[in-house]
């Protein structure tokens, strides 16, 4: 009547067995390693790596002169994202499977106990005690 903790389901096992021995087979020769890139395109990337740089900087910069004139002219900025209340975190399949069967076994003990205490109750009143 009361099973026991759900366990966690085995994982398919791979259809066939592979026989490949590492220590029969001798290794597989090493790739050679990549052509090094021309400087023209060193250039570019560097060019590109800058510009990213910059325009963080520009927005970092943008953003605390937006901030210093909000608080001249007192008014509250917007809160930080970091502190926004977020939604319920949704449950995994495996947490739900638990959560389900937990609930599940201490219904069927709450109503057997139940069933129970209104037998006795039953009992003890048609019995005359």
């Amino acid at each position: 009547m009361f099973s026991s903790a759900p366990r966690n389901r085995k994982r398919k096992r791979r259809s066939g067995k592979s026989e490949r021995r590492s220590w029969d087979e001798p290794s597989a020769p090493r790739k050679k390693s990549p052509k090094r890139a021309s400087p023209q395109d060193d250039v570019h990337q560097l060019h590109a790596k800058i510009g990213a740089i910059e325009s963080f900087l520009e927005k970092h910069q943008m953003a605390s002169e937006l901030q210093l004139r909000m608080k001249q002219e007192n008014i509250l900025p917007p809160p930080d994202r970091s502190r926004r209340p977020r939604g319920p975190k949704t449950m995994t399949m495996a947490e739900r499977r638990r959560y389900m069967a937990d609930r599940n076994r201490t219904g069927l003990k709450f109503l057997f106990l139940f069933s129970l205490a209104c037998g006795i109750g039953w009992w003890l009143i048609f019995s005359g005690l």
